[in-house]
């Protein structure tokens, strides 16, 4: 049985260098003082990211394969182009911030409008 998802988050964690044994008073001081906190902050940040990547395969959406050859995404070099991924839950939240924005100004607009 595969590992449960905790587990390799748990285990990405540890290879990235995220997470992994405590450092003392006097370690944390001289790396604040080196300049080395904030490159770790960058690398924890970047390395966050790719494992929320990682761990997320629903997020993004693989384009549907064409049905013939002559009608796929091909450049002028005849050359096949990367394929376009969408992100369906990123569009809806942008989405839905944007009604929010939009209910919320035609609110304002007719309160405004009544005084």
């Amino acid at each position: 049985m595969p590992p449960s998802q905790l587990k390799r988050l748990r285990t990405s964690l540890r290879e990235q260098g995220v997470t992994g044994p405590q450092r003392s008073k006097k370690q944390k001081k001289q790396a604040s003082q080196n300049g080395a906190l904030r490159d770790s902050r960058i690398h924890r940040r970047t390395a966050l990211h790719d494992i929320r990547e990682k761990f997320n395969p629903f997020e993004v959406k693989a384009p549907s394969k064409t049905k013939y050859e002559f009608a796929s995404n091909k450049t002028l070099g005849g050359r096949v182009g990367k394929e376009a991924v969408s992100r369906p839950g990123v569009t809806k939240g942008l989405g839905e911030e944007n009604v929010r924005r939009l209910s919320y100004y035609t609110l304002f607009v007719a309160v405004d409008s009544l005084s």
